[in-house]
């Protein structure tokens, strides 16, 4: 068993491995099974990893990644890593053999964040193969490489595992016009400063994304970041339309139609047009209703936006609209979105774009001995159907922003009835509370009930609600986001999660955490998935984050390397491998211990009770109803309330028969210790004994005159 666990944490991402892994003690190929497996992966890094560049400026005082993708040396990172290079358009990239060479900068993309280099000083070069980021399911194991915090100094690049927490995600940037991140990939693999502009790897060796973006929360009141296993990736499939003006050197602006649209009841109609446009000229009036896009079915102002965004100015598409019954299809050249600044390079000739739009450029294609790509199948969507089966499962919460804490969470639905399962917060006192489905439906929805010890709270859908997700978010196309869409049908679109308070997943086994971090999921869009393992099952010692106030609850937990204490993933889902429900992911909270934040969740015997209390005091309420259920171990112990003793923790009386009369504590005793931990004042003893229930053991140290005395008892349920 012990085997089997260590096999689980080596070979998490990896499915197959970890099946062959369960079954070690049955198969005495297993083993070897799980070593080949191991070995595949350590032989795949290698290979790839002698395309990944280390990029330089000349004097070597900052960089990032890249990936070469030909054998004469053409390269693809972000605009960011190559933007203080523009002046002289020269740098150094460092490859695996631990020599640098000449980098020159060619063709940028301000808006996508994508540039083009070219490496000299070598023959050939190691190439990447590029892959199709449009097979690429939620789920998938991948591989993001690069050179974090340019912590290698022989330039071998750093790899870091993950899988696909997310598709089709939209980013903004720091304007309007800067670092848009659209329709891009998700990770949960570690992404941090200096990974910018490195390849992200699929597990047959081919790109599948440039990686650029992560979500980072400040450590502390110097404001360093630390990763918080959200990242993005600008999808290979939208690189791969920008690479034929890049590597012409130019600077490429994306495609516009010239037009907004937004939701409505009637589907995704237009709502303004700009004269002259590309949606002018091909006809479009205001409320003419959007029905595809490029061949592609729009059914989301948010898809729109995500999808417009990965074409280059003058790419050709097709735009197919319905006005009345008639239904109009027309082929336009959209618009340059232009972007702002002097940049020292020639812009692009949307025409030249459309003319060669059919004609991706060509590369010296990688052969062998120089090829890095494994052409063998990849294995995609491995987890597929697990994740559909528990995705509807799963709700986002939006409730109003009040004060610092943000107004969003997620949610398991427990009936089929709408109840939903959360974390309790001080969202859920917002007057507009709402649920969103998988589908996007908006439902309003109440609190029935609110569970003050254990911080968690029954939700109760009442039923449809046709407004937006959140006005503030009713964007055009052009932004890429939308709002929700409101239920249309009386069918619910969500599915009740089956719980079984039978399950505890042991540490070492692998877990997945369905929820809505950081609000990414916008609309119709899914919740964002992130992988790890179960570290173990311990008491919650915790308190609030930036502050002294304790946690409520110091039950069990299930911890995990899983990155869950994010905002907005309160009340997220926690799976295992068979796609059942383990654990239910709390508030944010930093143990009092090590003061950092903790990813966990607690166990189905938690929420089970907890569904059996809400249940059984709130079904026929309309009225939220709380419960402490402390159970706190009952000592007998009554501390001294008068004078300076109060802030003391002296002895004033010890009840008769009560566990700490038989162990001998006597009044005027004053309380030095307990538990191993130094007891300063009365209120440190009460606040201790607060997190012990029957059973436990309380081991005083107390000072009776001159002499310091130890005495050791157990806690019983309180007297009746």
């Amino acid at each position: 068993m012990v085997l089997c666990r260590y096999l689980g944490v080596l070979l998490g991402p990896w499915l197959p491995a970890m099946a062959a892994a369960a079954s070690v003690a049955a198969d005495p190929d297993a083993f070897a099974r799980v070593r080949q497996a191991e070995q595949a992966r350590v032989d795949l890094i290698d290979r790839v990893g002698r395309s990944v560049v280390c990029i330089l400026t000349p004097d070597r005082a900052t960089g990032g990644s890249g990936v070469i993708v030909s054998s004469d040396g053409y390269g693809i990172t972000n605009f960011h890593v190559v933007a203080p290079m523009l002046k002289t358009r020269r740098g150094l990239g460092g490859l695996s053999d631990g020599k640098t060479y000449p980098l020159e900068v060619l063709g940028i993309d301000p808006t996508g964040d994508q540039a083009m280099f070219r490496l000299t000083g070598r023959d050939r070069f190691d190439a990447a193969a590029l892959g199709d980021s449009d097979v690429v399911r939620v789920g998938d194991p991948v591989v993001a490489m690069g050179n974090p915090f340019m912590l290698a100094e022989d330039y071998r690049a750093t790899a870091t595992f993950g899988i696909v927490s997310g598709l089709h995600r939209y980013q903004f940037g720091s304007d309007a016009r800067s670092l848009v991140y659209t329709d891009c990939i998700q990770t949960d693999a570690s992404i941090n400063p200096g990974n910018s502009g490195g390849p992200l790897f699929d597990m047959g060796g081919r790109v599948i994304g440039i990686n650029g973006r992560a979500s980072f929360k400040n450590r502390d009141l110097l404001k360093r970041r630390v990763n918080v296993g959200v990242a993005y990736a600008v999808s290979i499939n939208q690189v791969k339309r920008f690479i034929p003006a890049l590597k012409e050197g130019w600077l490429v602006e994306h495609g516009s139609l010239g037009a907004t649209v937004t939701d409505s009841p009637d589907g995704v109609v237009f709502d303004r047009i700009l004269r002259p446009s590309a949606a002018a000229a091909a006809g479009i009036q205001l409320g003419d209703r959007l029905v595809e896009f490029d061949g592609r079915p729009i059914t989301s102002a948010n898809a729109f936006g995500n999808l417009v965004g990965v074409y280059p100015a003058g790419w050709p598409v097709s735009v197919t609209y319905r006005r009345g019954d008639r239904e109009i299809r027309r082929q336009i050249d959209l618009d340059p979105l232009t972007v702002e600044g002097d940049f020292p390079v020639k812009r692009a000739d949307p025409a030249w774009i459309r003319a060669s739009a059919t004609q991706p450029a060509s590369f010296p294609g990688p052969d062998e001995p120089s090829t890095v790509a494994d052409r063998g199948p990849v294995e995609a969507g491995a987890l597929e159907p697990t994740l559909h089966a528990i995705l509807p499962g799963v709700v986002k919460i939006h409730g109003g922003r009040l004060g610092e804490e943000r107004g969003y969470a997620s949610g398991v639905v427990v009936s089929s009835d709408g109840e939903v399962v959360t974390a309790l917060s001080l969202l859920l006192d917002a007057s507009d509370l709402r649920v969103i489905a998988l589908d996007g439906a908006v439902h309003s929805a109440r609190v029935a009930y609110r569970d003050e010890y254990r911080q968690l709270a029954l939700l109760k859908i009442r039923g449809i609600d046709s407004r937006q997700t959140d006005p503030s978010e009713a964007r055009t196309s052009l932004s890429g986001r939308s709002p929700a869409k409101p239920q249309a049908t009386g069918q619910p679109p969500y599915r009740p999660l089956p719980l079984d308070e039978s399950l505890a997943p042991a540490a070492g086994e692998a877990v997945f955490v369905v929820g809505n971090p950081f609000k990414i999921a916008t609309g119709d869009e899914t919740n964002s998935v992130s992988r790890g393992i179960v570290s173990g099952r311990v008491r919650l010692d915790a308190r609030r984050p930036g502050g002294a106030e304790p946690c409520a609850y110091h039950g069990d937990v299930l911890l995990m390397d899983a990155m869950a204490s994010n905002p907005g993933s309160p009340g997220s889902a926690v799976f295992d491998l068979r796609g059942r429900w383990v654990g239910l992911v709390g508030e944010i909270v930093e143990s009092r211990l090590t003061h950092t934040l903790l990813n966990y969740a607690y166990p189905m015997t938690e929420v089970a009770a907890f569904l059996r209390d809400a249940r059984s005091a709130g079904a026929a309420s309309t009225r939220p109803t709380s419960v402490n259920r402390r159970n706190v171990g009952y000592h007998g112990i009554r501390l001294s309330r008068i004078g300076y003793r109060a802030k003391l923790p002296f002895v004033d009386a010890v009840a008769k028969d009560s566990p700490a009369a038989r162990a001998g504590v006597r009044t005027g005793d004053l309380i030095v210790g307990a538990n191993g931990l130094p007891i300063p004042r009365a209120a440190t003893f009460d606040e201790l004994c607060s997190r012990l229930r029957a059973g436990d053991e309380l081991s005083l140290v107390v000072r009776r005159g001159d002499d310091l005395l130890p005495i050791r008892f157990k806690l019983e349920e309180p007297p009746s």
